[in-house]
């Protein structure tokens, strides 16, 4: 007897196959005290460093918020391979009642700042849905990678973003874990049953 096997059936679910993600965090904002700051020349030249490194990886598409700080840094990452950047509006940070953006370091002086710079991260992060964020984190990744298959996939996103979806995947506790450098690097593992597998987290080698 003849037996007839589905082909999309024999590719196993295995790390083998999965799609991989680099979820990037934006370079340091230049011009502080707006809603939504672009790069400034610290961050244009971090965001080079991160375009350099990726020349060497085989980036198949780049996906980034519609935020400019990410969207300015994705293109760094897109030059080289000759990529647009797809926006995506649910890779932005955090919702919260902020209309002004600030670095943590700029408020260093504050009880937040200073909370920050002591690691006790519960006391920094503002009050937002975190459920929420993870759900529109994991769906953005998803498609995207559903558009680019068994590829590699960079997405340029933010800190707290980039923190929910790693705890989320965890299933850690606090939503934010560690402090991402600027256009540090974060990889995933996306099998083809939607499972989601940290592979590294906050690195940096590119900015030495």
């Amino acid at each position: 007897m003849t037996q007839v096997v589905d082909a999309g059936a024999a590719v196993a679910d295995t790390l083998a196959n999965a799609s991989r993600v680099i979820l990037v965090r934006h370079g340091l904002p230049g011009d502080l005290g707006v809603a939504d700051p672009g790069l400034g020349d610290e961050g244009v030249s971090q965001a080079r460093r991160l375009g350099d490194w990726l020349r060497n990886e085989p980036v198949a598409q780049v996906v980034s918020s519609h935020y400019t700080r990410a969207h300015e840094t994705a293109l760094f990452a897109a030059e080289p391979h000759g990529l647009d950047v797809v926006v995506d509006e649910r890779l932005r940070e955090w919702d919260s009642d902020r209309t002004t953006y600030s670095t943590p370091e700029a408020i260093a002086e504050t009880p937040r700042g200073k909370a920050f710079a002591e690691g006790r991260f519960d006391d920094f992060i503002p009050d937002y849905d975190k459920v929420e964020l993870a759900a529109r984190m994991r769906a953005a990744v998803l498609e995207a990678v559903e558009r680019a298959p068994g590829q590699l996939t960079v997405v340029a996103s933010h800190g707290g973003a980039i923190n929910t979806l790693l705890t989320d995947i965890l299933q850690a506790p606090s939503p934010f874990f560690f402090n991402p450098g600027y256009t540090s690097m974060s990889r995933i593992a996306v099998m083809r049953s939607g499972r989601f597998v940290i592979e590294s987290v906050n690195e940096t080698a590119h900015l030495r």
